[in-house]
């Protein structure tokens, strides 16, 4: 669990900036170490961006450090299980907001420690002439033995909906090491925008590939992936990411191909088994700044503001900690902007992991009706239009509601037009749970996946268009690699 970081303080950084020449002049660096090595206060500001990012004391990321040209191993230093994920700010309004249709964050591993952390980028595999620095930390697993070396590059000013072909990585002059070449698309601004919705991969990681392949499959074009917790059975276990990141790097069916992870932007934030231990941090980008950096962010796509909230001091079962109220705090101000935005973003979808009016497995446990009492509330006083959760494996859907009183209790069904719908969506490679049994009125549909049902898993695809918001359920069948090939489950779709 994470404890209250001291507040970091801000050094000056130099970057090389975005062009379009193919060398620029070197970044200067910062370790971000003291004498004793400890984490000391280091903050990167991505050239071209209106934002910096401070990692939390708390996650005790070592050698923090600038790119550099010193050297890189031609073997050891090749990037591995390059992702794309997203950078900025998290208060709606103010420069430097998060903006997935004109920014991204490349963040990638190697097997040595090297201070190598540049992305070329352009329009094309044969024109990657913009050049954006970055940088590097060492990560001191949780669990067992051996440390992880990580790199980071945010890029601003892309434009949407528009294909990107990239390398990552650097070194010295005529000696760099460089990724493969791998292509990803911004979020478009305007159209019909279609995101994969799914969460809790943490046993079988060939569900949660199989899940990655509907993601890429091209008759569908997601444009981004949200993932509602864990990922991983163990947050504190660095292999395990390994395991699952690899699953979705390398297309399974084309050694030449790749699948997701680096082609798609995907955003992913804690559950419960992550822990939120400093590893669950490093291996995924999110926007954040603060103290309690990347256990909340928030961006407008299409038609839509989406929340995505780590839960896991929310949902404790005694007093708040400050942690826990920070993030509430930051909850109520980001929906109330959200709320007061809705000629150009009408729908307001929250994302989180306990699923607060869940009728399966962990309906009633400590933490879930902790989690209900005090997000509900604010959700209902900000109309949030759709909360999807994950922690327990199944697919289920409510009618729209409102907490009820107490908001620890049973929801109120809401009138016609008013409350808030919440869906489960758990089914990315977790062992399933059973559905609830008794006749619940404020459920409107459950769906079960495992032994006795056609399917191993569930996902969901959200598409953004006009005035409508919708989402499709499916239930991921073995037999199938294509969205066309597993079964719609449930379809829900919102209007304003």
């Amino acid at each position: 669990m994470r404890s209250s970081p001291i507040l970091l303080g801000l050094l000056p950084v130099l970057a090389i900036a975005c062009s379009d020449a193919s060398s620029s002049a070197p970044a200067s660096n910062d370790s971000g170490t003291g004498d004793d090595g400890s984490t000391g206060a280091f903050t990167y500001t991505p050239a071209g961006c209106s934002y910096s990012y401070a990692p939390p004391s708390a996650l005790d990321f070592q050698d923090l450090a600038l790119d550099d040209t010193g050297a890189v191993s031609a073997t050891n230093g090749v990037p591995q299980r390059v992702r794309v994920g997203l950078g900025g700010g998290t208060t709606k309004g103010k420069a430097g907001y998060a903006d997935p249709t004109t920014s991204a964050a490349f963040t990638w591993e190697t097997a040595e420690s090297n201070h190598a952390a540049k992305v070329k980028l352009g329009t094309s595999a044969s024109s990657m002439s913009t050049v954006q620095t970055g940088y590097t930390w060492t990560l001191k697993p949780s669990i067992g033995s051996g440390d992880s070396y990580f790199h980071e590059v945010h890029a601003c000013g892309l434009k949407a909906g528009t294909t990107y072909f990239y390398q990552v990585g650097g070194g010295p002059s005529g000696k760099e090491v460089w990724s493969a070449t791998q292509s990803f698309t911004t979020v478009p601004s305007s159209g019909s925008i279609t995101f994969g919705v799914f969460g809790d991969a943490r046993d079988k990681v060939t569900t949660w590939q199989a899940v990655h392949e509907r993601m890429k499959d091209p008759q569908v074009g997601v444009a981004m992936s949200l993932i509602d917790g864990d990922v991983v059975d163990i947050g504190g276990e660095e292999t395990l990411y390994g395991t699952w990141l690899d699953a979705i790097w390398k297309d399974p069916n084309n050694a030449a191909s790749f699948l997701t992870l680096g082609q798609m932007p995907i955003l992913a934030i804690n559950g419960n088994h992550e822990n939120d231990v400093p590893t669950s941090f490093a291996n995924w980008a999110l926007p954040g700044e603060g103290d309690y950096a990347e256990t909340y962010a928030s961006f407008d796509a299409g038609n839509t503001h989406f929340t995505m909230i780590d839960d896991q001091q929310i949902s404790g079962t005694g007093a708040l900690s400050a942690e826990a109220t920070a993030q509430l705090a930051w909850v109520d101000q980001d929906l109330a902007a959200a709320d007061g935005d809705r000629s150009a973003h009408p729908f307001v979808v929250v994302m989180g992991h306990r699923g607060v009016f869940s009728t399966s497995l962990h309906a009633i446990d400590g933490d879930v009706i902790a989690a209900r009492g005090r997000l509900a509330p604010i959700y209902d006083k900000h109309h949030v239009d759709l909360v999807i959760n994950g922690h327990d494996h199944e697919y289920e859907r409510t009618v729209p509601i409102t907490a009820g009183s107490p908001p620890t209790g049973m929801p109120t069904i809401a009138p016609a037009g008013t409350g808030t719908t919440y869906v489960i969506c758990a089914g990315a490679g977790a062992d399933p749970y059973a559905v609830g049994t008794t006749s619940v009125p404020y459920r409107m549909t459950k769906t079960a996946f495992g032994s006795g049902t056609p399917y191993i898993g569930a996902y969901s695809l959200l598409t953004m268009s006009g005035t409508t918001l919708t989402l499709k359920a499916y239930g991921l069948k073995a037999s199938s690699s294509t969205v066309a090939g597993d079964d719609v489950i449930d379809t829900v779709t919102l209007s304003h």
